[in-house]
Order: structure tokens, then sequence, then C-alpha cells
């Protein structure tokens, strides 16, 4: 299971950014939209600002198999099947569905 997003599993590019967001059309969408804005402007601060906006999603499209696990969990939580999951507080306090505390160690 992957955990965490790879802020290096993408370049900080327009081309690698549009590349990487090809898993998720509705980002891919969003990102052609701000773009187009900003292109339409020949605003260069813009462009760059759609860019930093929209890395960490591609990032997130790029790190292999964080997407998968990502809906794998959601497809879980919407059928109910909570078993094994932990969540945690804003204080980083660890409970299972049911709102019953958990040991499950320290936060990484």
């Amino acid at each position: 299971m992957v955990t965490e997003v790879d802020p290096e599993a993408c370049e900080r590019t327009p081309d690698a950014v549009r590349a990487a967001l090809q898993r998720r059309p509705d980002w891919l969408s969003g990102f052609e939209q701000d773009w187009l804005s900003a292109a339409a402007d020949f605003d260069q601060a813009a462009l760059a600002g759609v860019v930093d906006k929209w890395f960490p999603f591609a990032c997130a499209c790029a790190t292999p198999g964080y997407l998968d696990d990502v809906e794998h969990t959601i497809k879980r939580m919407t059928e109910g099947d909570t078993e094994g999951m932990v969540f945690r507080d804003t204080e980083g306090d660890a409970y299972d569905a049911d709102n019953n505390p958990v040991d499950a160690g320290e936060r990484g």
C-alpha cells in the first residue's frame, strides 16, 4: 500500500503535468481550463501558477499505486467495509470506524 505521494514522481513542467493528469480526465480538464485562461492573457506568472496549482495532483497520478490505493479505500468505505482501518483526529490520535481509540503506534 502506497501511503504518500512521491513529490518527485512528476516533473514540474506543463507537458509533464498534462501527461500525468491523463490518469484523471476530470483533473486534466481543470488543468487545461486554467492553462488556457492564463495563456489567453499571455501571463507567464499565471501560467507558472497553474503548473504550481496542479503539480501535487500530477504527482499523485504519477506515484505508482497511489490513486489505486485511494480508490480502493474509498470503494471499501462506500461499501461499509472499514475493518482494520485507522482514522486519526486533528491531534493525531487513532480510532477505529466506531470511534473507539486504538493503539496504532506513532504517526509517521
